[in-house]
């Protein structure tokens, strides 16, 4: 493909796309998509110049996401605050090859529609926001933490009450749940400086460090997902407790292998995985009380919003929720505080809430 001259405008850089996929024996455009797309397009543009002051070239991966949690349904009516994933995976898919475009004539040194802007495929439809009460249901559902666990409690019920945990009282997306190593927690009792994942008996730890929260170390993608966590009691608790149980099983125990283990490979859990294990637990507890169709969708994210929201309810500084979640920016939970309530005589009665993806 031969280089084309920058065009000085960004209609111009849909143009210059247009003619090329008009061009093309297949994957061609009609005259409706095309309309569609441009409209997208434009959309987009004036996003940027309106909120951002920048133009199309300067966007990071950061403000396409932003954009994508932005966006309004058209059909008001319906009483949808936010559109789907489904229509924001659309976009994502029409700004990508638009930007892969000027990637190839060199009109941009990077695309900012990476994985980081994209919308998880495990958010399926609509994340879901659950009020106060259906909360507290949901959290007195997981055990209270044994250390150390029943003998004869089966080892993925541990397992499952850590995680649970980590998506209800820490906010954990999926991505920073599935790549968790052994090596990312940190805690007086944990061998893991030493190399190996098994903990110190409680009576070998330090009196001062006997109560210490399980400190966690995440990254990801954007900076702001790069922190260092303190876990909650109970969350602390879990972890150690299966920190205790995988000492048991014959996996390895070496610090860069992974926390979280699957039943049938003891390989990393996937998203797939996650988002099942976190949708049985809401159907096990909420399910009487809801149509199927309600809570099909509700998973890791879900929980994450409705967490969120627990921390607005409390009144906890806002850039400390931020710095938890490992969010950069405030607009990341402007779409969750309309969940928020001052305390439980507040809810309306409704069981849960539309909403957008907020991390």
């Amino acid at each position: 493909m031969s280089q084309l001259p920058l065009p000085s405008s960004a209609e111009g850089v849909f143009k210059a796309w247009a003619l090329e996929r008009a061009a093309q024996r297949k994957g061609g455009l009609s005259p409706r998509s095309l309309a569609s797309y441009h409209s997208l397009w434009t959309g987009w543009t004036e996003y940027l110049l309106g909120n951002k002051q920048m133009s199309w070239h300067e966007a990071t991966s950061t403000d396409v996401r932003a954009y994508l949690e932005a966006l309004s349904p058209r059909a008001q009516a319906r009483g949808l605050v936010h559109v789907s994933t489904v229509t924001q995976r659309r976009y994502y898919r029409v700004l990508k090859k638009i930007y892969a475009f000027a990637l190839v004539h060199e009109w941009v040194a990077n695309s900012p529609v990476d994985a980081g802007a994209s919308v998880s495929p495990t958010e399926q439809m609509d994340s879901l926001v659950f009020h106060a009460l259906d909360w507290q249901a949901l959290l007195e559902a997981v055990p209270s933490p044994v250390d150390p666990p029943p003998q004869d409690q089966p080892w993925l019920g541990v397992r499952d009450q850590a995680i649970l945990r980590l998506m209800m009282q820490s906010a954990l997306t999926v991505a920073e749940l599935a790549s968790l190593d052994i090596g990312d927690v940190q805690h007086p009792r944990l061998g893991a400086a030493r190399g190996i994942g098994e903990l110190w008996p409680a009576q070998e730890a330090p009196s001062s460090e006997e109560g210490s929260p399980v400190m966690l170390d995440l990254s990801g993608a954007r900076k702001a997902q790069d922190r260092r966590i303190a876990l909650p009691l109970e969350a602390s608790q879990a972890v150690l407790a299966w920190l205790t149980v995988r000492a048991t099983l014959p996996l390895p125990q070496d610090a860069g292998t992974p926390l979280f283990v699957s039943r049938k490979k003891a390989g990393r859990l996937t998203p797939r995985a996650l988002f099942h294990l976190a949708n049985r637990h809401v159907n096990a507890v909420l399910g009487p009380r809801y149509p199927h169709t309600v809570l099909a969708h509700a998973g890791p994210m879900t929980l994450r919003n409705s967490c969120m929201v627990r921390w607005l309810d409390a009144g906890e500084p806002e850039e400390d929720i931020l710095a938890r979640a490992g969010l950069r920016e405030s607009q990341a939970l402007l779409r969750l505080r309309k969940h928020v309530r001052a305390s439980d005589s507040d809810i309306d009665g409704e069981a849960i809430d539309s909403s957008t993806s907020a991390a």
